[in-house]
């Protein structure tokens, strides 16, 4: 075996394909140290910087004074502390559903939600570019599964008409598609989910905090929260905490509850941890000022770049990548990047399709204007360099 496995590490170091664990010590929202050299982190996912903001580091203080550092049991044995009832309704509440339920985090939530309530004889649509998470949940269910062509509800119809499963269907997408940034089809999906009995699951995990008026996702912004039948969601992403929601009717949630074995099996989350999101949750329900100052930031990001001649896709929001295509011409980008203390990751196959690695780089509230204006000034050097602009 480790033979087989050192010839297979070779082949990904040659292909320029390796990955290495880069160990870090945050200092504040925006800025680590690594390897004793300061940089501004560009690819957090903390887009509202709420991860380090005094009244969530109290409120885990206070959890962790009241009831410990751990529940120490899976949430179906002893782990379901009183805290759980709370965020479970504020989650649920938020998005206009009837009911939640917190997984440990985002992938066992999309395991537990798709392996559970799909069954043989069904059928999953998926988008192409779906999250790992989602492709990996559906694979280890009974159904058929159809791929359609990125965000493309012309070929999404085509393929759910000339399909002649007998269960029921089911479709499967992110709402905003964390490698590129754009952002799904969600009204025409509706529009498809009454016409042809469509089960709807959706990962908001990268819009939750983000999009729409009151921030609570790409749901609110078309018009549609709580109109699905699944909602995923997580509080790791801008709420700057960790941990996973699954929201839908009384049903939905009971089965889960009772069959979904990455819910039944996993050891709860620590109460910091749901006291943290607790707060969180609290917070931008009653202050919009931090998605304000985020889109601001987006705005004054996305103007340099387009104007320094990077092509951003149809991406939107705070999640911009830059395909840079081979595998070795990204990581050098990256290195140069972090030469100038831009810690940011190249991102490569698996995660995203052959020939289109890239730098992906998100861009959060607690920037500052000379943050930014030394990020752009650095990535345009980089840019120029390896040729992309």
């Amino acid at each position: 075996m480790i033979e087989r496995l050192e010839s297979r590490l070779k082949e990904i170091k040659e292909k320029g394909n390796y990955r290495q664990i880069r160990y870090i010590k945050p200092q504040s929202a925006t800025r680590i140290i690594y390897e004793s050299r300061q940089c501004l982190n560009l690819c957090s996912n903390s887009y509202l910087s709420l991860h380090t903001h005094p009244e969530i580091i109290e409120a885990a203080k206070e959890a962790i004074e009241t009831y410990g550092v751990g529940t120490c049991s899976s949430r179906s044995v002893s782990g379901s502390i009183d805290l759980y009832r709370r965020l479970e309704e504020e989650a649920a509440a938020y998005k206009r559903y009837r009911r939640g339920l917190i997984f440990s985090n985002g992938y066992l939530a999309n395991i537990g939600i798709i392996s559970t309530l799909t069954e043989r004889g069904d059928v999953i649509f998926s988008d192409e570019l779906n999250h790992s998470s989602l492709i990996h949940s559906m694979r280890l269910t009974k159904a058929k599964k159809v791929i359609y062509r990125h965000r493309d509800i012309n070929d999404l119809e085509d393929k759910i008409k000339k399909d002649k499963s007998k269960g029921k269907r089911f479709l499967v997408t992110e709402t905003i598609f964390s490698m590129d940034g754009d952002i799904a089809p969600l009204k025409d999906i509706y529009e498809l989910k009454k016409r042809y009995d469509l089960n709807v699951i959706i990962d908001d995990a990268h819009g939750t905090g983000v999009f729409g008026e009151k921030g609570t996702g790409i749901e609110e912004m078309f018009g549609l929260s709580g109109e699905m039948d699944v909602h995923m969601a997580t509080f790791g992403k801008a709420l700057g905490s960790y941990g996973a929601f699954a929201l839908g009717s009384d049903t939905v949630i009971e089965y889960l509850i009772n069959r979904a074995r990455t819910f039944m099996y996993t050891t709860a989350l620590p109460p910091a941890t749901i006291a943290s999101s607790m707060k969180a949750l609290e917070i931008v329900k009653k202050d919009y000022s931090f998605k304000k100052l985020l889109w601001e930031n987006i705005g004054y990001f996305r103007k340099g770049l387009t104007e320094a001649g990077f092509n951003l896709g149809d991406s939107e929001g705070p999640i911009i990548p830059i395909v840079v295509g081979e595998d070795k011409k990204t990581v050098k980008m990256q290195e140069m990047l972090l030469d100038m203390g831009i810690f940011l990751q190249a991102i490569r196959p698996p995660t995203v399709p052959e020939g289109t690695s890239r730098l992906r780089l998100t861009i959060v509230k607690g920037f500052t204007r000379d943050d930014m204006d030394y990020a752009i000034s650095c990535l345009i050097k980089a840019g120029r360099e390896i040729g992309l602009i």
